[in-house]
């Protein structure tokens, strides 16, 4: 079993109009796309996660006529988006190759900066590089990563979304983790745009989502004695 990574670029910054929509609004950044599929009627269905104010997120859906039915809850910075929606017809070729091509997508896709989308495929060599030649004309496709898939649980980067990975990775280059401190949260703030309250909370829920995996897989392994 093989898999693939690869970046897809729409030459307008988003694949169909949901996207651009959610793209021009203010105080939104679209981080990632957790499940996806086609429907019977059509339609597509997206677990979309947003950075950002759920009620922003209500607003832009509620001017675009694309989405027929979601649902919008909150939790910490992010809003996780349930769409019902009318795909675009790349959008529809994408959802569709792994069905054609007997792939898996390894979730989540990963929405960039600028609004390329970072997708994992998972299946055979050969069903891999005809699904890669199949790509629609209007994108263009970049491997970022390919090798033997190893299922494991405990990618405990992969499993940050983007925004997560941007500030870990800042803070560690700034110095937050070594001894002593050379950072603080106004620093890292600094480099993201945002405030430091906002940089240690995420910083926080970092912390916590690594540890507390960290733990679950050593007991698996290695019970705790006395558990």
């Amino acid at each position: 079993m093989r898999f693939v990574t690869i970046v897809f670029r729409h030459p307008d910054g988003w694949f169909q109009s949901l996207g651009g929509a959610f793209a021009q609004a203010d105080d939104i950044t679209r981080v990632a796309v957790h499940s996806q599929q086609l429907v019977a009627d059509g339609q597509a269905i997206y677990l979309y996660e947003l950075e950002g104010e759920a009620e922003k997120v209500r607003e832009v859906l509620e001017t675009t006529d694309i989405a027929t039915s979601y649902d919008v809850v909150q939790s910490g910075e992010s809003a996780f988006a349930y769409i019902h929606f009318e795909p675009s017809p790349i959008i529809k070729r994408l959802l569709g190759a792994p069905e054609r091509y007997g792939l898996v997508i390894d979730d989540p896709i990963i929405v960039q900066d600028g609004g390329q989308v970072e997708v994992t495929l998972v299946g055979e060599e050969d069903d891999l590089q005809e699904a890669l030649r199949s790509t629609p004309d209007e994108l263009s496709a970049t491997i970022t990563r390919v090798g033997d898939h190893t299922p494991n649980p405990n990618q405990l980067l992969l499993n940050l979304s983007h925004r997560q990975r941007e500030v870990l990775k800042t803070a560690y280059a700034l110095g937050y983790y070594r001894q002593p401190r050379e950072a603080t949260y106004g620093d890292i703030a600094a480099e993201l745009d945002c405030s430091p309250t906002n940089a240690g909370e995420i910083l926080r829920r970092i912390e916590n989502q690594i540890v507390g995996e960290l733990l679950a897989s050593h007991t698996e392994t290695n019970p705790i004695p006395g558990d």
